[in-house]
C-alpha cells in the first residue's frame, strides 16, 4: 500500500518527468555531438582543379578544407606540363569536408617514340602507322604530283623527319602529298554530332584540314572541349559540297543539351 501511495506522489512523477526529462536531453546530445562530428548536412562544391599545377591544387585543397592524391599521369602535347588533366569526383560534385579528390596530371616529360617511315604510303596507311606509334597528324600539304594521296614527304616543326628519328611521343606531324595530275576535289562529310577528335579524323581520311574550332560559352573546361559536340561546320555537308584536296573545314562546338538534341535531330533526318 506504502508503495503504491508513492507511485501517485507528487515527488513520484516530479521524478519521473525530470528522468524522462534527462533522457531526452542526454539523446539530443548524443545526436548532436554526432552531427557535429560527421559534419552532418555539411557539403562542399569539388572545384575545377583541371589547367591547375600542383603547388596551385596544394593551395586551393586547403582552402576548401579538403584532401587530394595523384594517381596516374599522362603526356598530352598541347596541355601545360605537372597540370591536372583529369580529377573525380567532378567539378561542382557535393562532398563532404576532408574529401580526397583524385587527379591524373600531365607528365613533365613525354616518353620519345621513333619516327616511322610513312614515305610512299597512301594516307590512309600513313594516318594508321602514325596513330600506332602514339603520333598525331597536323596539316595536310597537296602538291602537284601525280602520286595522288600519297606521301612525299613527312614533316615536323616545318622541317622534314627522318625514319628513326626520336620524338615527342603525341606531336604533331605534317605530310605532304600529291594532289593529282589536277585539281581533284572530295566531297566535304557532315561531321555534325561528332566529338573534336572523331571530327578530325573524319576530315583527314576524306583529305581535308581542320579550320579555326570555336566552343560556345557552355564549353568551360578541358574536358568539356573534349567532349563537346559538332553542331555547325563551314562549309556545311549540303548535298555534295565539294572542295578540293587540302582545304579547311571549320567548326563550331557545344555542350548545350538543346543544341546537341537539334543537331541529332537533323544529322538523322539528313539521313533517312
Amino acid at each position: 500500500m506504502e508503495f503504491l501511495k508513492f507511485l501517485k506522489s507528487k515527488l513520484f512523477l516530479k521524478n519521473l518527468l525530470y528522468a524522462i526529462g534527462g533522457f531526452w536531453i542526454f539523446i539530443l546530445l548524443i545526436f548532436g555531438g554526432l552531427n557535429v562530428y560527421t559534419h552532418h548536412g555539411e557539403a562542399l562544391l569539388v572545384p575545377d582543379f583541371t589547367g591547375l599545377t600542383i603547388p596551385e591544387v596544394e593551395k586551393l585543397v586547403q582552402k576548401k578544407k579538403l584532401q587530394y592524391k595523384i594517381i596516374d599521369s599522362v603526356f598530352i602535347y598541347d596541355r601545360k606540363k605537372g597540370s591536372v588533366i583529369e580529377q573525380n569526383p567532378i567539378p561542382s560534385s557535393k562532398v563532404k569536408r576532408n574529401r580526397t579528390i583524385f587527379f591524373i596530371i600531365n607528365a613533365n616529360s613525354p616518353m620519345e617514340v621513333p619516327m616511322p617511315k610513312v614515305v610512299g604510303y597512301s594516307l590512309r596507311q600513313a594516318v594508321a602507322e602514325l596513330e600506332s606509334k602514339g603520333l598525331r597528324i597536323g596539316k595536310l600539304i597537296y602538291v602537284n604530283d601525280f602520286a595522288q594521296n600519297y606521301v612525299l614527304e613527312q614533316k615536323y616543326d616545318g622541317l622534314p623527319i627522318e625514319a628513326g628519328e626520336m620524338i615527342d611521343k603525341g606531336s604533331y606531324i605534317d605530310l605532304v602529298l600529291g594532289k593529282g595530275l589536277r585539281n581533284y576535289t572530295v566531297i566535304v562529310p557532315d561531321v555534325r554530332n561528332l566529338n573534336r577528335y572523331a571530327a578530325l579524323q573524319k576530315l583527314i581520311i576524306n583529305s581535308l584540314n581542320l579550320g579555326t574550332i570555336k566552343y560556345d560559352n557552355s564549353v568551360l573546361t578541358y574536358n568539356d572541349s573534349v567532349t563537346a559536340i559538332v553542331w555547325k561546320q563551314s562549309p556545311q555537308a549540303i548535298g555534295e559540297t565539294r572542295r578540293i584536296l587540302g582545304s579547311e573545314v571549320n567548326l563550331w562546338l557545344t555542350k548545350d543539351s538543346v543544341l546537341i538534341a537539334e543537331t541529332d535531330s537533323l544529322v538523322n533526318l539528313k539521313r533517312n
